[in-house]
């Protein structure tokens, strides 16, 4: 379920807020959120290496609706309470932010795919690791 949003986050952060936008929106880059968007990826990659669950296209409904909860408890949150934005396009005071978020969501089709293509390689993979020549992969 959370394996989009990963990819997603993480290439948000790595490929438009560190390059474009840390200058400008941090005063110094800090260590937790670069840890924080390292170690996750590493270890959504190592849970997907170690687990034998199906990958169907539905489940992907799963991942929108637990998007859609995480967004609306973070407006819920800044609305209420005045705290800092680490997204800053994201940011509701903007008058483009309707726009930005269309953008997010329309980025996680890709974000999604991305994870099923990994799926896809490690079952590549493992076969053809473990099949013995002339052997036939299961159905």
């Amino acid at each position: 379920m959370v394996a989009g949003a990963i990819v997603l986050t993480d290439c948000i952060f790595w490929f438009i807020l560190v390059p474009f936008l840390a200058r400008e929106h941090y005063n110094t880059f800090q260590l937790l959120p670069i840890a924080m968007h390292s170690t996750n990826v590493v270890f959504l990659l190592f849970e997907t290496a170690l687990n034998s669950l199906r990958f169907p296209l539905f489940r992907i409904a799963y991942f929108f609706l637990w998007t859609c909860v995480f967004v609306i408890f973070e407006w819920i949150v800044h609305a209420c309470i005045r705290l800092w934005w680490p997204y800053p396009f994201l940011d509701l005071s903007s008058p483009l932010s309707p726009l930005w978020y269309l953008l997010v969501a329309l980025l996680h089709f890709p974000c999604y795919g991305i994870f099923f293509l990994v799926i896809k390689l490690k079952n590549f993979l493992l076969l053809r690791m473990f099949l013995r020549d002339g052997e036939s992969a299961p159905p």
